[in-house]
């Protein structure tokens, strides 16, 4: 080996003994083990290893249209439509930053959306009118088909944070009413709701 090739060698292996771990570890972070809490599971993964997805946030939807013409029959009308994540409150913790949470639901587990209204009505006709006039998947209570669970870290970055099962779905404003002989719209009922949609899944904040 001449002298060119030696100097070569070294500076080589010299470079690479600076980086250590601390050099590859930058490289490839993406590629790190997951933190690993007291009890040995993943932490921000669920049961399955994947990683919990942040629950997304309120979106505005088209409001539906309110009844064509003077219909006599009393109806609902909706307004201030958002698609937004429905949370189970019997199943959402919170915590501070650098708390590790952790949720655990049974299959067969079942939670509500909530309605709120200014007089007592059947929450069943509420329910039917948004399926038909918002979303045919929206329902007033969802069950979870399988076992779910997972554990989420509240990240440096935030304050607090909470972890979740629940549902994406839909809030809303609602009046019940109907027009009367001058085509005017009487109000007999009104209110809020937050209903569940799609499949039950754990999300965090």
């Amino acid at each position: 080996m001449n002298a060119i090739s030696r100097v070569c060698t070294a500076a080589a292996l010299t470079a690479f003994l600076g980086m250590g771990t601390g050099g590859i570890g930058t490289a490839f972070a993406e590629d790190a083990p997951t933190q690993v809490n007291t009890d040995q599971t993943q932490v921000n993964a669920d049961q399955d290893g994947k990683a919990i997805p942040q629950a997304p946030d309120d979106a505005e939807v088209d409001d539906p249209k309110a009844p064509q013409g003077c219909p006599p029959d009393p109806a609902f009308s909706f307004s201030h439509v958002k698609g937004t994540f429905v949370k189970d409150k019997s199943k959402t913790v919170y915590g501070q930053s650098g708390i590790t949470l952790k949720v655990e639901v049974a299959k067969g587990h079942t939670w509500t959306g909530t309605i709120s209204y200014a007089a007592k009505l059947s929450e069943s006709i509420l329910v039917a009118s948004a399926e038909e006039t918002i979303s045919g998947s929206i329902s007033y209570a969802k069950t979870t088909t399988v076992t779910l669970g997972g554990t989420w870290k509240v990240p440096a970055s935030q304050r607090d944070g909470w972890l979740a099962l629940g549902s994406k779905g839909y809030s809303f404003d609602w009046e019940r009413g109907s027009y009367n002989g001058g085509c005017k719209w009487i109000v007999s009922n009104h209110g809020s709701a937050k209903l569940p949609a799609l499949s039950p899944y754990i999300a965090h904040s």
